[in-house]
């Protein structure tokens, strides 16, 4: 569920400055430390905007930074999350993005990126929108409220390099020779940082994976807490399990699991 509220986040800190964003049909290719893409059309702040059949954009991996280079636009994206920051190949396609007062949309036909210790995460056909009432003038800070209290995700095919899946299978009552990690039609609702979502995976036999819970910022939105309070494969109640193989597989200074609590730092903003 996270990575879909993150993600959005993470856009929206490169453009930290501006009330108003719109990218329309960035496709980009990124391999540790710069990449390079086109898009159709990008408009922000009051009314700026450029329209060209195609607008070569390129980015390059700093110290504490990444540096987003156009021909009459440069953005500089300070401290970034650790794992962006540190992040091995990234692509998207066909990737736009609308950023206004109580409007947020990001829509993707594919998305692919792979950390320093994962391989590679596969997003196809994502949807993400945001409705609220926020005034803020703050872009991050706007969003982050407006998020928590509208969002709709959907996903339609994601691949998952996840090992605690295959842990929970063997665990089971049945467990499954292999596991599909590929995973279909995810859906998440957050309605007041009340959250419910599910994804079709297989694992003994195709069934979804439902989760219920909370999330909310914290430490002055530094910090991301996800209240994890019912998951379940199918009928099966799996909560425990999954909160367990995840304090015990993941081993990273930005992300603390003291269940039924997860708590991601985002960077300093």
């Amino acid at each position: 569920m996270s990575y879909v509220l993150i993600l959005f986040v993470l856009l929206s800190n490169a453009f930290a400055g501006l009330e108003k964003i719109k990218v329309n049909n960035l496709n980009l290719n990124y391999i540790y430390p710069q990449g390079s893409g086109e898009l159709d059309k990008l408009s922000f702040g009051a009314g700026v905007a450029i329209h060209r059949l195609s607008y070569p954009v390129n980015i390059y991996r700093k110290e504490n930074s990444f540096e987003i280079i156009s021909e009459i636009i440069d953005i500089e994206w300070l401290n970034p999350f650790p794992f962006a920051h540190n992040i091995q190949s990234a692509s998207t396609e066909q990737l736009n993005l609308k950023i206004e007062k109580g409007e947020h949309d990001l829509n993707l036909k594919s998305f692919k990126f792979a950390g320093e210790k994962t391989g590679e995460f596969a997003l196809q056909n994502l949807k993400v929108s945001c409705r609220g009432s926020s005034n803020g003038k703050n872009i991050i800070l706007r969003l982050k409220a407006d998020c928590l209290e509208k969002m709709v995700a959907e996903i339609e095919h994601m691949v998952l390099p996840l090992e605690f899946l295959k842990v929970i299978a063997d665990k089971l009552p049945e467990p499954a020779p292999e596991v599909d990690l590929p995973a279909n039609d995810f859906f998440l609702n957050i309605e007041k940082g009340d959250f419910y979502s599910f994804v079709r995976v297989k694992l003994i036999l195709p069934a979804y994976l439902r989760l219920w819970g909370h999330t909310q910022f914290e430490d002055e939105g530094k910090t991301i807490a996800i209240r994890m309070d019912m998951i379940k494969y199918g009928i099966l109640p799996v909560t425990s399990i999954v909160m367990k193989e995840l304090a015990r597989q993941i081993n990273h200074p930005s992300v603390k699991i003291d269940p039924p609590w997860i708590r991601i730092k985002l960077g300093n903003r």
